[in-house]
């Protein structure tokens, strides 16, 4: 077995997304060196949000090379949600100071695409005919 195929089965994750968290703690912790936190938290929050734009836009590509590197982009979105989440939720801790607000802004935050995920997936099942489902 390659020493990547060992790193990925003990990780869960591939080498690239292990070096792009490495990148983004550097990146967090020069910042945070520098006095510079805010600016490149911010920086990663808008680094995200256009990789999110670009795997959305991609994905739905007529083009299998470019349907690849959205699949790509949606690995990478899904790998860094997390951190960048509490970042965001770090930069509007700077704004607002009301720990009642923060609490259901975090929660939100954090668990918002999980749910929506789960309506999604409900909602197809509604559509498929009770003979094709599983457990009946």
């Amino acid at each position: 077995m390659k020493w990547q195929q060992r790193i990925r089965v003990a990780t869960g994750l591939g080498c690239w997304q292990i070096m792009s968290h490495f990148i983004v703690v550097a990146a967090l912790v020069m910042g945070w060196m520098s006095g510079a936190l805010v600016r490149v938290g911010l920086s990663l929050c808008v680094v995200y949000g256009v990789t999110v734009l670009l795997m959305l836009v991609l994905q739905r590509h007529h083009d299998g090379l470019w349907r690849e590197v959205g699949d790509f982009l949606e690995e990478l979105t899904t790998s860094w949600y997390f951190g960048t989440s509490i970042i965001a939720l770090w930069l509007l801790s700077r704004v607002v100071h009301n720990d009642l607000l923060l609490a259901p802004v975090g929660l939100a935050i954090l668990a918002g695409p999980a749910i929506v995920s789960l309506l999604a997936k409900d909602n197809k099942l509604r559509n498929v005919p009770p003979e094709h489902r599983v457990g009946h």
